[in-house]
């Protein structure tokens, strides 16, 4: 196995520990793990798997940092002696091997990039268990794919039976997933075994589950508790084992601190939580799901009369630096909305693209198409809330995408010309140079714009 020791010198560190057991120090190019020798967490971790190496046991709060940066373990140098680190350096190497072996994806679901990858894991592991899911995450991120997955790789003999737990009228709910017998209500013109009974053996997937109503909240706990269902107008009941999957794009926890959503019932639901990472979080995924949107979108039109093979870099690298606020669903409507527009060529230009898109290409422009490009028009509010919100706001990030949108926007207009884009800028766009397109040219070289 190869490894690679980065960071400080290791002087409490043999190396011939790790070449008697095998492992082999290498460049950190070729190796399979890499160990981060420093006396504190890393400001700027190395990629993964790495561990941390400090020189001792480093104490809880320390620890924890490294793990949050993305360490797998930390592993102190010194301690009961060189070879143990060694040897449990080993074991993690191990450990990671097993923790890399994952199933198929979901058909149609792509996942190249880490945060695609990692929540795959997550699914494999637990699909094989009964335990109740929650999945997590905004709108458009593919929970129902998700739910489909658990129970494919469930080995359950049932049905998958989803629920909108949105859609179904509050009046009409309970005898929906209970069921009734004939006469139990006007209305209730024959026997009704209900949703609950129909995933027997099977997986209820219970969607926009923070929509239950208070009422029905408390029945459904006592269910899932002791897997027990009743029909309404019906004193007998029919014990019935099907596994729970949930799933919401609202933060429960939060719910349930204002008292819209039971506690018990949360915590029934909530034993396996998994996030679901929104698009922004997989740009590594955005090439090959535009090229599956448009095989689906040909298999689906098959009357269409040309068909586009490619993207040119100009439309890819737009897809790829738009903020995607309605996730993969949005890119599917985006790429079959330019697919269904477009008229001739193999190619699919930035000019096929929606307008919005083209005007959103910095994170947090203006995705619901409504502000102008004065100032203050641009920036959404709304976007720049749920980045700071999620802990993943840039603030220099967000500027310099905005620069660099606004200039091949402005290049693009004038045609190429600096001096007519310095023109269209603005103040900052003239700057002080007194060569008009100056400013411009010198911005083009910052973001590594060709003329």
């Amino acid at each position: 196995m190869l490894i690679a020791l980065l960071g400080s010198p290791w002087p409490a560190l043999r190396r011939d520990a790790f070449a008697a057991l095998g492992l082999r120090i290498v460049s950190s190019e070729r190796a399979a793990l890499r160990l981060l020798a420093a006396p504190r967490p890393p400001n700027k971790p190395p990629p993964p798997p790495w561990l941390w190496c400090p020189p001792t046991d480093p104490g809880l709060p320390d620890t924890m940092a490294a793990v949050m940066a993305g360490a797998y373990d930390v592993v102190p140098l010194e301690g009961s002696g060189d070879h143990d680190c060694a040897a449990t350096v080993k074991r993690r190497i191990a450990e990671l091997a097993v923790r890399a072996t994952q199933g198929a994806p979901p058909e149609g679901y792509v996942a190249r990039s880490a945060a695609a990858q990692r929540m795959l894991a997550e699914l494999e592991r637990v699909a094989p268990t009964s335990m109740a899911v929650l999945l997590t995450g905004e709108t458009g991120t593919g929970k129902d794919l998700a739910a489909h997955h658990l129970h494919a790789r469930s080995g359950r003999t049932g049905k998958l039976v989803p629920i909108n737990c949105a859609a179904i009228p509050n009046d009409l709910i309970e005898g929906e997933l209970f069921g009734y017998v004939r006469g139990a209500f006007s209305g209730a013109v024959a026997d009704y075994e209900g949703l609950l009974r129909a995933a027997s053996a099977g997986t209820v997937f219970l969607d926009e589950v923070d929509d239950t109503p208070k009422t029905l909240q408390i029945k459904l706990l006592r269910v899932l508790e002791d897997h027990v269902v009743g029909r309404l107008g019906d004193s007998g009941l029919r014990e019935v084992d099907f596994r729970v999957v949930a799933a919401t794009n609202r933060d429960l926890g939060e719910l349930v601190r204002r008292g819209e959503f039971g506690p018990d019932l949360y915590q029934r639901l909530a034993i396996v939580r998994i996030e679901l990472p929104p698009l922004r979080h997989r740009l590594d995924d955005i090439p090959e799901l535009a090229a599956h949107l448009i095989a689906r979108f040909y298999r689906e039109e098959p009357a269409t009369p040309h068909r586009v093979v490619r993207l040119t870099p100009a439309a890819l690298g737009a897809l790829q630096r738009y903020p995607w606020p309605g996730n993969v669903r949005e890119l599917r409507n985006v790429m079959f909305q330019a697919l269904v527009t477009k008229r001739a060529g193999d190619d699919l230009l930035l000019s096929d693209l929606p307008e919005h898109v083209v005007r959103g290409l910095a994170a947090g422009a203006d995705v619901a198409g409504g502000g102008d490009a004065q100032t203050g028009g641009a920036i959404d509010r709304a976007v720049l809330a749920r980045m700071i919100d999620g802990g993943h706001m840039n603030l220099r990030a967000v500027r310099d995408e905005l620069e660099r949108a606004a200039l091949e926007l402005a290049l693009a207009r004038a045609g190429g010309s600096p001096a007519r884009a310095a023109r269209l800028l603005g103040e900052v766009g003239r700057g002080s140079s007194r060569d008009p397109g100056g400013t411009v040219r010198a911005m083009m070289r910052r973001h590594r714009l060709g003329r």
